[in-house]
C-alpha cells in the first residue's frame, strides 16, 4: 500500500483558528482517493472476483470434508 501525500498550499506561520481552517482547505490530495462508487453498466469487476474466489475456497473446503469422509469410512 502506497502513502498519501498531502501538499500544503501555506507557510503556516501561526496557529490560530482561522488559520488553521486555512491550512484544512489547502490540503489536497496528490492521489485520487479510492472511491466504491460503481461506474458503467454490469457487475462491478472486483466484487465479481471476490466472489469467484471464495466459491472456489467453499467449494475446496467441501471437497476436503468429503475426502476425510471417505477415507475414515473405507479404513
Amino acid at each position: 500500500m502506497k502513502p498519501i501525500n498531502l501538499q500544503s498550499l501555506s507557510n503556516g506561520a501561526t496557529m490560530d483558528q482561522d488559520k488553521r481552517q486555512q491550512q484544512r482547505s489547502a490540503l489536497r490530495l496528490v492521489e485520487p482517493e479510492l472511491s466504491l462508487v460503481r461506474r458503467g453498466d454490469g457487475p462491478d469487476p472486483r466484487l465479481s472476483e471476490l466472489a469467484r474466489l471464495l466459491a472456489r475456497r467453499a467449494a475446496r473446503e467441501v471437497f476436503e470434508e468429503q475426502m476425510k469422509e471417505r477415507s475414515t469410512t473405507r479404513s
